[in-house]
């Protein structure tokens, strides 16, 4: 893999330069290719796009297919989801992390595994990032996830280099532990969910001690102004914000001058869209997205639920990428236990998640530390509520929690939903 991932890596160190016209027409030719692997390759496009196979000419035809959606993805098998030809015993599965409450599975192959590592060595190396830094990122899931998760980890020469140059922690791990990791090997680069950050900053301050970091990188829900700050001025570093997804991929990143956020249209394609026609630039719009590298279980057309701005600006730092602001991501909180220690909003999602005929879910904190789980589910609803009660009598060991069958888990009407929420 390690030769794949440095051609990746040279690659898109070109093509972040080169002009939007050049750009669009790689993404159109990307985009026929995916298209066309989806169709001819998998039960679920073929059933999708009927019986004769799109044609796409430019990336607007991309209008002319269906938008999927969660629910659309888990009601199809991951059997349906898979292109034919693809070794699965060569693909790792891959769950979100369900900060919707509807979790979704994809495989991760060899190919997109090394093509996302070049994206990755794009983002950091422009965020300065070296190898001589010391480098953490935290992981959503239990421990075993840590060591797991990828198949770059695995992949010979550069799953050593990998693994001996970023140390890779769990998010149900005690942050007291990593506090010490962190003072002991001078942790420079940190690469976690802007909740983790929040919850880390409270160990310090319980322990009267600081941490300071060189870069921070966060991903995978909402960074508000608030948390920016508190990063930046607590942990004295540069804090830079990631926008991706499991079930696609890295979608956009923030430009090291901080303009905003470059979006990767070499590799995605992202759509931005009000009552299913496209926003004007500087008009907010829900996010659709399009993976041109995930080639074991493509994703076309998926509906993020996410909210963000794309402007039509020329970025100070000379990039093609074009630019977006204002990403609406979902926000989630900690748990609190009464000792002051924390449950990891992401061990909380993993651990229900696996829960079978579990259709959807909610934890919510109340200010006296007990705890409400918000269930439902369809079929076996008995089985269900007993599953959900062995896991949450290990997650909340020694606090007061009820478990809730409900019709419907919606947002309360102006406010952003989150999976785990604290009052």
């Amino acid at each position: 893999m390690l030769l794949q991932v440095l051609m990746n890596w040279r690659w898109l160190n070109k093509s972040q330069w080169l002009s939007r016209d050049q750009l669009y027409k790689i993404q159109a030719r990307k985009l026929r290719e995916i298209v066309a692997r989806a169709y001819e390759g998998t039960v679920f496009y073929r059933r999708l796009y009927g019986v004769n196979r799109p044609v796409i000419s430019s990336v607007q035809d991309i209008k002319k297919l269906p938008i999927i959606t969660k629910d659309d993805v888990r009601k199809a098998s991951l059997e349906d989801r898979t292109t034919r030809g693809t070794d699965i015993n060569k693909c790792i599965r891959k769950t979100t992390s369900g900060t919707t409450g509807v979790p979704v599975t994809i495989l991760e192959d060899p190919y997109s595994a090394a093509y996302r590592e070049g994206l990755n060595l794009r983002r950091f190396w422009s965020y300065g990032v070296r190898p001589w830094h010391r480098i953490f990122r935290v992981v959503v899931g239990p421990v075993e996830k840590a060591f797991t998760e990828n198949i770059a980890d695995m992949a010979g020469i550069w799953g050593r280099i990998r693994t001996n140059r970023v140390t890779r922690l769990s998010s149900s791990g005690e942050i007291h532990d990593h506090l010490r990791i962190f003072k002991e090997r001078r942790a420079s680069v940190l690469f976690a969910p802007p909740s983790y950050f929040r919850a880390l900053k409270e160990v310090c301050e319980s322990r009267e001690t600081r941490l300071n970091l060189k870069i921070a990188v966060t991903f995978g829900e909402l960074l508000d102004m608030k948390t920016r700050r508190m990063i930046s001025d607590f942990f004295d570093a540069e804090v830079f914000d990631v926008y991706s997804c499991t079930e696609v991929g890295q979608l956009a990143w923030e430009c090291p001058t901080h303009t905003a956020y470059h979006i990767n249209i070499d590799s995605v394609v992202l759509e931005f869209l009000r009552d299913g026609e496209d926003v004007q630039p500087g008009e907010a719009g829900e996010v659709v997205a399009t993976s041109l590298y995930r080639q074991a279980t493509p994703m076309i057309r998926y509906y993020l639920g996410d909210k963000a701005t794309p402007i039509d600006d020329e970025c100070p730092c000379g990039r093609g990428l074009p630019l977006l602001k204002n990403i609406e991501g979902r926000i989630v909180d900690s748990i609190i236990r009464p000792d002051g220690g924390y449950i990891s909003p992401f061990t909380v999602m993993h651990t229900l998640q696996e829960v079978e005929n579990l259709d959807q879910f909610r934890v919510i904190q109340r200010g006296n530390h007990s705890i409400e789980v918000q269930v439902k589910a369809a079929s076996n609803i008995d089985k269900v509520l007993e599953a959900v009660d062995e896991r949450c009598r290990i997650l909340f060991r020694g606090m007061h929690y009820s478990i809730k069958l409900v019709q419907s888990i919606e947002p309360e009407k102006g406010k952003k939903f989150k999976i785990v929420a604290r009052e």
